[in-house]
C-alpha cells in the first residue's frame, strides 16, 4: 500500500514539474521575442527569434532538468544597418528578469551606453559570468548593494566609464573609478578584468586604507589603468589569485622603475611592466614570468633564481649592462622556455645552461660541464641551433643517462664513440642532424629506441648491433647507408618499429624478418633497391602500417592475406604482376592502400567494397581493364582515428611519439608526400592511366569528405554525373584524356571548389562541351563543331556521303580509261587479265555451279 502512494507522488510530481517547466518555457519565450528589436543578428548572422532559436547552442544553453534558459550569448548582434546605433544606445535590463535561472549574459560589442535603470542588474541573482566588454557605458550608478554574490567572471573592458562613484557593481565596463569596498560583495568572482578602463579616483589613500576581500578571485588584468602604491599593497589579501597583468600601469609612485608587489604565494602567471622592489622570494609557485620594458632589470635578473617553479620567462625590451651576473638562471631547473627579444644584452650565457635540460631554445657549441654528472638520468636538448660536434667525452661526462635527445639540431661529425659506454641508456634520439660518419660497433646493450634518421650517415649496419635484443624502435631512414638488409635482424625479438626507408639497401627482404611476428608494426624499406618477391610468411606479423614502395619488387602479391590488423598498405612503383588479389578485401582495418606504377592487370576487385575503413586508393599506372565497381565509390570512410598508429605501450609512458613514415601522393597533377598527422585528413580515388571502360558511376552521396578524385587517362565513356556536385570538400578533379560526352553538368559550374576546375579537368575528351572546355554546347545537347545542316542522323552528313560516293564510281573508272589509252603496254596488260579472270569465272560456273544437264 506504501509503495503505490509512493509511485502515485512521484506521478503527480512529474505532471506538476512538466506543466510549470512548460509554462515557465511560455514566459522565456515572450521574453526573447521583445529582446529582437534590440538584438537582430548573432555573429553577423540574422537569427530566427522564438523557439528556434533555443535549439541553437551558440546562442541560447537551457537546462537539462527544468528546460529554463541559463546561457545567452547576444556578443555584436546590433543592427548594423542603423546608423544612430555608434552614437550608443541604453538598454532595458528588466528584459531579462524572466529569465530567473540566468548564469551567463553576454552583451558585449553592442555599443550599449548604459541601462535605464542600473539597479535592476543587480536583480539577476544567480548571474554567474557577465560580459560588457567593448561597449561605450559611461556610468554605472546604484543607491545600493550589489546582490550578484555568484558573480564569478566579469569582464568590463574597453568601455568609457568616467562616474566617481560605483556603488552597485564595482567591476562593470571601463571604469575610471572603482570603490574597493562594495567590490568586496562579489564574493565569489574568479575573473576580473578591466584592463583599459582607466580608472584612477577611488582608489584607497594613506589615511583610508581597505583590502581587497575577493577571496575566490584568481585572474586580475589592471592593464591600462592609473593606481597608486596603496591600491597595489591591497592585492595581497587575493590569496587564491593566480594570474596578475600590471602593464600600462599609470602610477606616479612608480615613477622610479619599480613597485611594491605584495607576497602572492598562489601566483602562477605575472606580467610586468615594472621591477619588484621586495624581490621575489614569496611567488615560489610562479611558473611564467613577463617583463616588459623595464628601464633596469639588474636587480630583478640578479635575483630571478629564486623563482624555483619558474617554467617560461619572457623579456622584452629590457636592457642590461656587460657585468651583469647570469649564474641565477642556473637555479631555475624547471625552466622551458626562454626569450630574449627586442633587448640589448651584451653578455655571455654561463655554462651552467647545458644542465638546464628542458629549455629549448639554445644555439652554438654545445659544452659539457668541467666534471663528471652521475646524478643526471635525462638530456633533452632537441629542436635548437646547437651545431658543431657531439663531445667524445659525453659518456663519460654524463654516465647514468637514461635518455638523450639531441635531435633537431645542427650536429655535424661522427657520432660519439663513448655513448657506447652509456650501460643506462635507453633512449638515443641524434635525427634530423647533420652527422656524416658510420653507425657506431657498439652501442649500449639497453637501448629501447636508436633513432639516427634524417643524416649524412653512410656505410652499412654494424653486426654487432644484433645484440640489441631490448629494441623497440630502430630508425635509420633518410641517410645513405649500403649493404644487404641484415638477416640478423630477426632476432631482435622485441622490434615493434623497423624504418630504414630512402637508402641504397639492395637484395631481398630476409625470410628472417618472419620471426617477428609478435611484435613488428611498422616496416619501412621504401626508396631503397630491395628485389626479389615479398615472402609469403608475412602474412602471419602482426603488422599495421607497411611502406616498400619505390623498389624493385617483382611477382604477384601472395603475402599480408592474414594480416587483418594492417592499416597501411604501399607496394607502390615496383615490378609487381598479377592481379589485384580477392583476399585484400579481407583486411578490415585497412585504411590507405598504394598499388600505383606497377604491372597489375585484370578488372578491379569488387572486394575492394567490404574495406569500410578506407580512405585512399591509388591504383593508377597500371594496366586495369574493365568497369568502376560502383559500390567502389560508397567506401570512403570520413572517420580518421583508425588511420592513426597505437604508440608502443612504453613508448607512450615516457612520452615518445611513434616514426611518422610519409606516403607520396599525386594531387593536382603534383606529389606530395603525406606524413600520417596530415594523411588522416586526406581522402580521394586515383585510378588513372589505366584501361578502364564503361561509365563513372552516378553514386557519390556517401563520401562527400572525399578530397581527390582522378579517372584521367582511361576509356570511360557517357556523360559527366551531376552527382560530382555532392563533393563539397573536393580540392582535385581530374576526368581528362576519356571518351566522356554530352555536357558538362550545369550544377559543378557554380559549385564550391568545382568553379576553380579548369579546362586540364575535362581535356582530352573531344566530346565533351560547355564550360570550361573551349567547345559550346547547342540546345540538343550536342556540340556546336557539329555542320548546321546535319540531321538527327548521326555524325554522317547523308547528302555529302551520297555525293561522294556517285562521285568516286565515276571518277574512276574515268581514271582508269585515260590510262590505258595513254599507254598501250598497260592497255594490252589489262585486257589480258580481263580476259583471264572472265574465263575463270567462266569455267568455275560451269563446273561448280551449273547442273549438269546445261552444260
Amino acid at each position: 500500500m506504501e509503495y503505490r502512494k509512493l509511485v502515485w507522488v512521484f506521478v503527480v510530481a512529474f505532471l506538476f514539474g512538466g506543466y510549470q517547466s512548460e509554462g515557465c518555457w511560455e514566459i522565456e519565450k515572450a521574453a526573447l521575442f521583445q529582446l529582437k528589436p534590440f538584438f537582430p543578428l548573432v555573429n553577423g548572422e540574422g537569427i530566427s527569434w522564438g523557439r528556434e532559436i533555443v535549439a541553437d547552442r551558440n546562442r541560447v544553453e537551457c537546462s537539462t532538468s527544468t528546460g529554463r534558459a541559463t546561457q545567452l550569448f547576444l556578443e555584436d548582434s546590433y543592427d548594423k544597418d542603423n546608423k544612430d546605433i555608434y552614437q550608443g544606445w541604453y538598454l532595458n535590463i528588466s528584459l531579462f528578469l524572466p529569465f530567473e535561472e540566468l548564469k551567463s549574459l553576454n552583451l558585449g560589442g553592442n555599443y550599449i551606453a548604459g541601462f535605464i535603470d542600473n539597479q535592476e542588474l543587480d536583480n539577476l541573482k544567480n548571474l554567474e559570468e557577465l560580459h560588457l566588454n567593448n561597449n561605450k557605458i559611461e556610468s554605472l550608478q546604484s543607491k545600493r548593494q550589489s546582490r550578484l554574490t555568484k558573480l564569478e567572471v566579469l569582464d568590463l573592458s574597453c568601455n568609457y566609464f568616467n562616474s566617481s562613484k560605483f556603488l552597485s557593481l564595482a567591476v562593470l565596463p571601463h571604469l575610471k573609478s572603482l570603490n574597493i569596498e562594495n567590490l568586496n560583495v562579489l564574493s565569489h568572482l574568479k575573473i576580473l578584468n578591466i584592463s583599459y578602463d582607466g580608472m584612477n579616483d577611488s582608489v584607497p589613500s594613506q589615511d583610508n586604507k581597505r583590502e581587497l576581500k575577493l577571496m575566490s578571485l584568481e585572474e586580475l588584468n589592471l592593464w591600462g589603468n592609473v593606481f597608486n602604491s596603496y591600491m597595489l599593497s591591497s592585492l595581497g589579501s587575493l590569496l587564491n589569485l593566480k594570474s596578475l597583468s600590471l602593464t600600462h600601469i599609470f602610477d606616479v609612485d612608480a615613477m622610479e622603475g619599480s613597485i611594491g608587489l605584495p607576497a602572492l604565494k598562489n601566483l602562477e602567471k605575472l606580467h610586468l611592466e615594472y621591477g619588484n622592489e621586495n624581490g621575489w622570494q614569496n611567488l615560489t609557485n610562479l611558473k611564467e614570468l613577463t617583463l616588459t620594458d623595464l628601464s633596469s632589470t639588474t636587480n630583478i635578473i640578479r635575483d630571478i633564481g629564486t623563482l624555483t617553479s619558474l617554467e617560461d620567462l619572457v623579456i622584452d625590451g629590457c636592457d642590461v649592462g656587460a657585468n651583469l651576473n647570469l649564474y641565477g638562471f642556473c637555479e631555475l631547473r624547471k625552466q622551458q622556455t626562454l626569450a630574449i627579444i627586442n633587448s640589448d644584452w651584451n653578455v655571455s650565457l654561463p655554462e651552467c645552461f647545458s644542465e638546464l635540460t628542458s629549455l629549448n631554445s639554445l644555439s652554438g657549441h654545445f659544452q659539457l660541464p668541467p666534471t663528471s654528472h652521475r646524478g643526471l638520468l635525462y638530456l633533452d636538448v632537441s629542436n635548437n641551433s646547437l651545431d658543431g660536434n657531439i663531445p667524445n667525452e659525453i659518456g663519460a661526462k654524463l654516465p647514468s643517462l637514461k635518455l638523450l635527445n639531441m635531435s633537431n639540431n645542427f650536429f655535424g661529425g661522427g657520432i660519439a664513440i663513448s655513448i657506447g659506454g652509456m650501460i643506462f641508456l635507453q633512449l638515443l634520439d641524434l635525427s634530423n642532424n647533420k652527422s656524416s660518419s658510420g653507425i657506431p660497433r657498439h652501442l649500449p646493450m639497453g637501448l629501447v629506441l636508436f633513432d639516427v634518421s634524417n643524416n649524412q650517415l653512410f656505410g652499412d649496419i654494424p653486426s654487432s648491433m644484433e645484440n640489441l635484443t631490448l629494441m623497440l624502435t630502430l630508425d635509420l631512414s633518410n641517410n645513405t647507408l649500403f649493404g644487404g638488409t641484415p638477416r640478423w635482424m630477426g632476432k631482435m625479438s622485441n622490434l615493434e618499429e623497423l624504418v630504414m626507408g630512402n637508402n641504397h639497401f639492395e637484395g631481398p627482404i630476409p625470410v628472417e624478418f618472419c620471426k617477428l611476428k609478435y611484435f613488428l608494426k611498422i616496416l619501412d624499406l621504401s626508396a631503397n633497391n630491395i628485389s626479389g618477391s615479398l615472402p609469403s610468411c608475412f602474412s602471419s606479423l602482426s603488422l599495421t602500417h607497411v611502406y616498400l614502395s619505390r623498389n624493385k619488387l617483382k611477382g604477384p602479391i601472395t603475402s599480408f592475406f592474414n594480416s587483418s590488423a594492417l592499416v597501411t598498405l604501399d607496394l607502390s612503383n615496383n615490378h609487381l604482376i598479377g592481379n589485384i588479389p580477392n583476399w585484400i578485401g579481407s583486411l578490415s582495418m585497412l585504411s590507405y592502400l598504394l598499388l600505383n606504377n606497377n604491372y597489375f592487370e585484370g578488372g578491379i576487385s569488387v572486394q575492394l567494397c567490404e574495406l569500410h575503413w578506407l580512405r585512399l586508393i591509388d591504383v593508377s599506372s597500371n594496366n586495369l581493364s574493365g568497369t568502376i565497381p560502383p559500390c567502389l565509390m560508397i567506401t570512403i570512410s570520413n572517420d580518421s582515428s583508425r588511420a592513426k598508429y597505437n604508440n608502443s605501450e612504453y613508448l607512450d609512458f615516457i612520452g615518445y611519439t611513434s616514426v611518422d613514415v610519409p606516403v607520396k601522393f599525386t594531387m593536382k597533377s603534383i606529389s606530395y608526400f603525406y606524413k600520417a598527422t596530415v594523411l588522416t585528413y586526406l581522402s580521394g580515388i586515383d585510378l588513372s592511366c589505366n584501361k578502364l571502360t564503361g561509365e563513372i558511376p552516378h553514386l557519390f552521396q556517401h563520401f562527400q569528405d572525399i578530397i581527390v578524385l582522378n579517372f584521367s587517362h582511361n576509356n570511360l565513356i557517357g556523360p559527366i554525373p551531376p552527382a560530382l556536385a555532392d563533393l563539397s570538400q573536393i580540392e582535385s578533379l581530374d576526368l581528362s584524356h576519356n571518351h566522356l560526352s554530352g555536357n558538362i553538368p550545369s550544377q559543378l559550374l557554380g559549385t564550391g571548389q568545382f568553379v576553380t576546375f579548369e579546362e586540364s579537368s575535362y581535356v582530352g575528351n573531344p566530346f565533351l562541351c560547355g564550360e570550361p572546355v573551349p567547345k559550346n554546347c547547342s540546345t540538343n545537347g550536342s556540340s556546336s563543331s557539329v555542320p548546321k545542316n546535319a540531321t538527327d542522323e548521326g555524325f554522317i552528313d547523308m547528302k555529302v556521303f551520297y555525293a561522294s560516293f556517285v562521285g568516286s564510281y565515276i571518277v574512276m573508272p574515268l581514271c582508269i580509261s585515260i590510262v590505258l589509252y595513254i599507254n598501250p603496254y598497260w592497255r594490252q596488260a589489262w585486257f589480258y587479265h580481263v580476259e583471264a579472270a572472265t574465263m575463270s569465272c567462266y569455267y568455275f560456273v560451269l563446273d561448280n555451279v551449273l547442273p549438269k544437264r546445261f552444260r
